[in-house]
């Protein structure tokens, strides 16, 4: 799968977190799906933890700070 790239993984969770922040802080009944909002919210809060992670394993912890490069 070469199309699926740490920038794809992080669009993906990008889209997660949205479609989890969006329903549960707009009302959305998560105890539909067995969990409460509460829980949606600490999901979405892990996923956001993961992305972090991601970006200081792949740029290391100078790279996350660094100013941008110019393209």
């Amino acid at each position: 799968m070469t199309w699926f790239n740490t920038n794809a993984l992080h669009n993906l969770l990008n889209t997660l977190i949205a479609i989890i922040c969006g329903g549960a802080l707009a009302g959305f009944d998560w105890t539909l799906l067995g969990v409460s909002d509460r829980t949606a919210l600490q999901i979405s809060g892990a996923i956001a933890l993961a992305k972090i992670i991601i970006n200081a394993v792949r740029d290391g912890p100078r790279g996350t700070v660094a100013p941008a490069k110019e393209t």
